[in-house]
């Protein structure tokens, strides 16, 4: 069975390239997931165990170069 992914709409992504900020704050809950999945690093305790943490400062980074991005997003019609 394959899996319905949706995406965000066309309108909201018009509205977020345009600077409306809770749009561009919406996309970005979008991927929020995917966004922390991608950013888990390693993290090892002085008793030898190891588990996986988001790495914060990544994942800040990760969201300004996201909201520069956006903003800079032309939208072309044909």
């Amino acid at each position: 069975m394959k899996k319905d992914y949706s995406y965000p709409s066309y309108d909201l992504i018009c509205r977020a390239t345009s600077g409306d900020e809770k749009a561009v704050r919406e996309i970005l809950d979008f991927y929020n997931a995917y966004i922390s999945k991608v950013c888990l690093r390693p993290c090892y305790h002085e008793n030898g165990t190891v588990h996986m943490q988001v790495d914060e400062e990544l994942k800040g980074e990760i969201h300004a170069e996201m909201m520069k991005a956006i903003l800079k997003f032309e939208i072309r019609v044909k």
